[in-house]
């Protein structure tokens, strides 16, 4: 009789706990989606309204990024002067615009990042143009964008490949733009292994170690801008 009872105690038992069941885990936050931009154009001189001599203040567009969960979004807005390289303006909004004023006859990237309730992010793509001289003039080339290698890439040839875009915001000028590269164990590199080219890539040899290089763009004009400068390393 007591073998009898303690078996059934022990089905009860199993019985009862096995109406328990561990708690369904969280569904997976997935990350938004970046969208387009809308203004200023990409590459372009743009518009805007005049403060002053010296400023003009320009409206900024862009397509609401994508979140499958409907996800409140908060965009940062990043502008940079690319002249000195610097952040001139971050603002964290919820819509999709703003406007800033900024020094005339400069050139500026921007871009976008999108951050969700769950503080999931992607940032968009980066867009480029140059705001206006208060009289008509031949503008700087936009500096070159390094394509390849990637910065602080391992490469594992001596024949170096390095390619970019470059682009000028006066109409019909970026197919007329001429390069030089610069490649240097220093930083900033100060050794240009070439000059006047059209094409916009070049294949340098050299020996392992850590280098630097950028890239000079000229117009017909004879204005010039630099590029950022980046690192590899041959293995």
């Amino acid at each position: 009789m007591k073998n009898f009872l303690g078996l059934f105690a022990i089905i009860v038992m199993v019985s009862c706990s096995s109406g328990d069941s561990d708690p369904a885990p969280a569904p997976e936050n997935n990350t938004p989606t970046a969208s387009s931009y809308i203004e200023p154009n990409n590459n372009a001189v743009c518009t805007g309204e005049e403060i002053s001599e010296t400023e003009i203040r320009v409206d900024f567009q862009w397509n609401a990024f994508q979140d499958v969960e409907d996800n409140n979004l908060e965009y940062t807005f990043s502008i940079r002067n690319l002249t000195t390289n610097a952040i001139v303006a971050t603002e964290n909004l919820t819509g999709t615009s703003t406007s800033i004023t900024l020094d005339k006859g400069t050139s500026y990237s921007w871009n976008i990042t999108a951050t969700d309730s769950e503080d999931a992010s992607v940032t968009g793509v980066t867009w480029q143009f140059q705001t206006p001289f208060n009289t008509i003039s031949n503008y700087l080339p936009f500096p070159a964008t390094l394509t390849s290698p990637d910065n602080g890439a391992t490469v594992t040839t001596t024949d170096v490949v390095l390619t970019w875009e470059g682009n000028d915001p006066d109409d019909g000028e970026t197919e007329l733009l001429e390069y030089a590269v610069y490649i240097d164990t220093v930083n900033p590199p100060v050794t240009q292994v070439a000059m006047m080219l059209t094409a916009e890539t070049h294949t340098e040899t050299l020996t392992t170690g850590i280098y630097y290089w950028k890239i000079e763009s000229k117009d017909p004009s004879g204005n010039i801008s630099n590029s950022e400068v980046r690192q590899f390393i041959i293995e």
